[in-house]
């Protein structure tokens, strides 16, 4: 009888585990456990894309309410679009954005708007800096 959890403790001792992208000994890129990332591979399903989304979005709201916690007190849409900005730039990026957030705790929320507006993160992503933008001045 085949015993699915000694072969996966198996394969997790040969293979060995590794967090981000690597190039296997052929050549592969790999990730995790020995999983074949390569268009030649099974690359990631939707639902494990979806999965590690969850999971990196509820790392990112714990990072936001732990380096900024007075957004807590920001209407939902303007805390949803901190943590839609955090997920995308990560949280050291997304504090050194001190004029927007000063700001936006402060209640203004056009010069937020703006701030955002007036950045080169404005310049790399156009389109979604005006749609977070937009959010914030409402």
């Amino acid at each position: 009888m085949i015993v699915l959890a000694r072969v996966i403790d198996n394969l997790k001792s040969e293979e060995g585990y590794r967090a981000h992208a690597y190039r296997d000994s052929l050549g592969v890129l790999t990730i995790g456990y020995g999983r074949n990332i390569d268009k030649s591979g099974l690359g990631i399903s939707k639902k494990e894309a979806s999965d590690m989304l969850r999971n990196d979005v509820r790392r990112t709201v714990i990072e936001l309410e732990m380096s900024v916690p007075w957004s807590l007190d920001l209407p939902a849409h303007q805390r949803e679009t901190l943590i839609e900005l955090a997920f995308q730039m990560g949280i050291p990026r997304l504090l050194g954005f001190k004029k927007m957030l000063a700001a936006l705790k402060a209640g203004d929320n056009e010069t937020a708007a703006a701030e955002l507006m007036d950045s080169v993160y404005a310049k790399q992503t156009p389109r979604r800096a005006r749609r977070y933008a937009e959010k914030i001045a409402r």
